[in-house]
């Protein structure tokens, strides 16, 4: 039985949640991790929105949907929507955990301008309306072969990609995560 749920679109973009639900990490404790609540409920919202694509995890799993390299059926069909339907964006949705003092991580690939571009337009997006004035910040991801999410979909497909981690009192207040949603979906248009 399948533990993701994905959403067909007609825009070309295609947003994901891996970690709604606790998840394995890969470690030698092979610990479950926390899930990042109400990531699924944004991906959800602003594909309803605009039509665009969406994957979300829908149950726990034995695997983190955006570290394992092998036997990861989540990493899997991000790949076949990404080559089926000619996406041009990647956004993976995760949650950030209280100890930091910012609102919004974005993440790209270093040495992708084209994710670093995508990162700046979705920090300009996001940052207007309810949420104006939000602590952005844009950082490349470490490089240390971890093969996330936005690794592969920037390195092997070739295909503009970010992560972008949200605050948790924005994921958790409808109103502002509804703002999130309205504000993220100006990307799309």
């Amino acid at each position: 039985m399948k533990k993701y749920e994905s959403i067909q679109g007609k825009k070309k973009f295609l947003f994901s949640a891996p970690h709604p639900y606790p998840h394995r990490r890969p470690s030698l404790v092979k610990k479950y991790k926390v899930q990042e609540r109400y990531t699924d409920d944004i991906v959800r919202d602003i594909c309803r929105k605009t039509k665009a694509f969406g994957i979300y995890i829908k149950d726990q799993v034995d695997y983190d949907p955006n570290y394992h390299k092998k036997n990861n059926p989540y990493k899997r069909e991000v790949r076949k929507i990404v080559k089926e339907n000619s996406i041009k964006a990647f956004l993976d949705i995760h949650g950030l955990s209280d100890e930091h003092m910012i609102d919004v991580a974005i993440y790209y690939k270093t040495r992708f301008r084209k994710s670093m571009a995508l990162a700046n337009e979705v920090s300009e997006k996001l940052n207007q309306g309810e949420l104006k004035d939000l602590n952005i910040l844009i950082l490349r991801l470490p490089e240390n072969n971890q093969e996330t999410l936005t690794e592969i979909v920037a390195s092997e497909l070739r295909v503009p990609a970010i992560q972008i981690e949200v605050a948790r009192y924005i994921r958790k207040d409808k109103e502002l995560r509804e703002a999130f949603v309205d504000n993220l979906a100006n990307i799309v248009e």
